[in-house]
This record gives C-alpha cells, structure tokens and sequence, in this order.
C-alpha cells in the first residue's frame, strides 16, 4: 500500500479531514498473520467516510464534502479486538473512531463511545466503551475514489 505515514502529530489533521470518521461505513477488514514475523502483522481497515477536501456534488439535497474510500494500515501489529453481533453490529462508525500514539504504540478504536477518550483506556474494563481496536507500531492511511459497496 502507497500512501501517508501517520506520526503522533499528524493524527488531529487526518481525524479532522474526515470529520471524525462519524458515521463512516466499514467496507473491508484484512488480516494479516504470517508465522515467525510479527513486526510484519497488519490489518487494513477500508472505511467510506466524508472528506473535507473532496468537493461534494451538486443538488438540492447534496452534502458539502464528498465521499472517499480511505484505507488505514496498522502494521506491526501487537494486539487486536475485533468482534461484531446482532446488538453490536460494527459496519457503521455512528462514533466515529480514533486514534491514539501511546508507548511506541499507536490504537486504532473503532468503537470509541461518546465519551472522552484516550487510547490507554481500551484496557480498563471498568470505563473502556470500546470493544472494537487495534494496537501497532506503525499507521498509515491511503484515500482512494472507490469502490464503494
């Protein structure tokens, strides 16, 4: 995958870029586990969402940004959670996600909750809302017109 190295300063800016993920749409989960080589683990994220430097269309009931397909790779991987149900579907980001750089380490939440957040809380059982994450030690984004499923 070509694209953007994402550094503990730069995470503001790409959230910000597309608002926040809220309401993005998981289209593509990749995981990748070869045997022998963890610094080599990844797993892509696909996600549509709304970018502000994308031009939406024209119309009456048209929104202001247009949509793009943006693809984060977290490679390095060390530690991962993903699990979807019937009660907790995890196709739809209606919080959005975040992403955090703590200890050499960057989370990618894709189940952050309404409150305030910081990337160590994933691991405490008695606040963490998220059940939904990614830890690694690199980040990296792609922004793609498409497919969109």
């Amino acid at each position: 995958m070509t694209g953007a190295h994402l550094s503990q300063e730069s995470i503001p800016e790409f959230l910000e870029r597309f608002l926040g993920f809220e309401d993005g749409v998981i289209t593509n989960i990749s995981i990748f586990l070869p045997r022998g080589d963890r610094a080599a683990r990844t797993i892509e994220v696909e996600v549509q969402a709304l970018d502000r430097t994308s031009q939406g269309e024209g119309g009456a009931n048209s929104r202001l940004f247009g949509w793009k397909l943006v693809r984060i790779a977290m490679r390095g991987m060390t530690e991962y959670r993903l699990a979807e149900s019937l009660a907790y579907p995890l196709q739809v980001l209606s919080d959005g996600l975040k992403i955090g750089y703590e200890d050499g380490l960057f989370t990618l939440d894709l189940d952050p909750g309404p409150d305030e957040w910081s990337a160590r809380s994933i691991h405490d059982a008695a606040n963490s809302y998220s059940k939904q994450y990614i830890l690694s030690r690199d980040c990296s984004f792609e922004v793609l017109d498409g497919p969109f499923i």
